[in-house]
């Protein structure tokens, strides 16, 4: 697909950062893209990568220009994100943004679906790919979605999240980017504030084409029973509670319990507490 015929695609990536993810996982992945991205932006968290440490990521993916930067907002990934949001908005304004965490991976044709069914849904606003889940080694059977509304969102996550998340530069603006200070759940709350959005429109690949690695990471914020994912359950339930019906706030407190082992009164004690 020539890139002159679609807007420019620019890659994401906020890390702490983990170098050895990076260059064993993420990297090589964007390297293998049929439709390279038009740039990187990688935005280290909590340490600089070293002048050493950029040159082997330029060198995993020499065709790509890489911009880094240090999150400039509140610790942890929305600050980074929305750092490298303000970084897209003044050098491509009319971009897609193709997130990937940084211990995922993309499949060589990614981005080249993505870009195609952009096109062939006049150009929308989100786009959203199947994203298969690795745990322990072994894929858990899902199904890509082929259509999502804000309900889906508070009552859990139907597949569109992290690695996954291929928007229009002006829609995620537009939603108020991401929530900093929110533990996790940073993709649930940026998908029930973007289809809120009067007239927002999304197309479905119908193909899984990127991957998550569930608990790969012993620091990763989705692990069972880590202390971020209770704190970022708690804030979504006090940012999106009154949104739920009794029907799907049963089903929220029960996924929280059996994704993450923490139960309604866990939740709601840390909301309380926050």
């Amino acid at each position: 697909m020539p890139h002159d015929t679609f807007p420019p695609v620019v890659a994401l990536i906020a890390t702490k950062p983990r170098l050895e993810y990076l260059l064993a996982r993420s990297l090589p992945s964007i390297h293998s893209q049929v439709r390279k991205p038009d740039a990187l932006i990688i935005v280290a968290d909590d340490a600089k990568l070293s002048a050493r440490e950029q040159q082997e990521v330029r060198e995993c993916i020499n065709e790509v220009p890489v911009h880094f930067s240090n999150n400039k907002g509140s610790v942890g990934a929305a600050g980074s994100w929305n750092t490298g949001i303000d970084i897209a908005q003044a050098g491509w304004p009319n971009a897609y943004i193709a997130l990937l965490d940084d211990d995922d991976d993309w499949d060589p044709y990614h981005l080249h679906d993505c870009c195609s069914c952009a096109l062939q849904n006049k150009m929308a606003d989100v786009i959203v790919s199947g994203l298969r889940i690795w745990k322990d080694g072994i894929e858990v059977p899902s199904t890509p979605p082929t259509a999502l509304t804000a309900d889906d969102f508070l009552a859990g996550n139907p597949g569109w999240q992290g690695s996954n998340t291929f928007i229009s530069l002006q829609t995620l603006v537009r939603a108020g980017r991401f929530t900093e200070g929110l533990a996790s759940c940073n993709d649930r709350d940026l998908a029930v504030r973007v289809l809120s959005l009067p007239d927002v429109s999304l197309g479905f690949t119908g193909k899984h084409t990127a991957t998550w690695y569930l608990g790969t990471a012993s620091d990763q914020l989705s692990r069972r029973g880590g202390p971020e994912k209770l704190q970022g359950l708690a804030m979504f339930y006090q940012l999106h509670g009154r949104r739920m019906t009794p029907a799907i706030r049963k089903q929220f407190f029960e996924r929280a319990n059996t994704y993450f082992g923490f139960d309604e009164h866990q939740v709601t004690s840390e909301s309380v507490r926050r």
